[in-house]
Parts: structure tokens; sequence; C-alpha cells
């Protein structure tokens, strides 16, 4: 059906970043594990010193939005955060053991769910959808 939204380039976008995070969502389900949650944990465990506010500016997210996923993680015992001597409005976010489990467990799933992904486009196709991307945020 051609309806005058699909026209839209915020819809064909919006509608396409649903049907990847309900796939990857399910990917992932059998982990207990969230796509938001897990690439966080993916950052903070190959980004030294991450702090809240570096993660807001890394994913385009509020704050709260940010606070919210770092608690579950933590409730989940997948982070840890600790005080920061100098700084007591900050914390240090570290990944626990548990955390890089659940990283190892999901790797293999996610490599090859982005590989899918990647393998339907051409070098210069995904060069062009990422300079387009770019252009438009």
């Amino acid at each position: 059906m051609n309806l005058p939204v699909n026209d839209s380039i915020a819809f064909r976008i919006a509608r396409t970043a649903n049907r990847i995070n309900q796939t990857i969502t399910m990917l992932l389900s059998a982990e207990g594990i969230a796509p938001e949650q897990r690439i966080l944990l993916e950052i903070l465990t190959t980004c030294e010193h991450v702090n809240q506010i570096t993660l807001c500016a890394m994913l385009n997210k509020s704050p709260a939005t940010i606070s919210r996923t770092l608690d579950s993680l933590e409730k989940k015992g997948l982070i840890v955060k600790k005080s920061i001597e100098h700084d007591k409005r900050a914390n240090l976010i570290e990944v626990t053991h548990e955390g890089y489990d659940i990283l190892q467990r999901s790797e293999a799933t996610v490599l090859a769910f982005r590989k899918s992904l990647s393998d339907r486009l051409t070098l210069e196709e995904k060069n062009t959808l990422f300079s387009l991307l770019e252009k438009l945020s």
C-alpha cells in the first residue's frame, strides 16, 4: 500500500530502526539483556574512564535514560558504580565478571547479526548510508 507516510525519511528510518531493534532484542532475550544494556557494557569494556555524561553524548540519550539503564545493569550485577574521591557527584563505572561473561556469551550472536546487516550492502553502499545518516543527524 502506497501511503504518504512512506515518503517520509523519518518514518522510513524509524521503521527500519524498529525492525532492527526487534530482531536484536529477540536474539538477546535468551541472555536476559536488552540491546541498550549490552551496548553500554560493550562501550564500558572498550573505552577507558567513561562517565555518564560521555555515554549520553556517545549514544545521544538523556542523562535520565542512561542512569536508568546503568541502574538496571547494576541491579543485575553486571556493573558496579564507585564514587570518585575528588568528585562526589561522579561515579566510576566498572563492568563485573558477570558483565564480562554476558558480553562473551552474547558476542557470537551480536557479531553474526551485525554481519548479516553489513553483508546486505556493498562497501560503497555502507559508506553512502553512513554519510547520509550523519548528514541527517
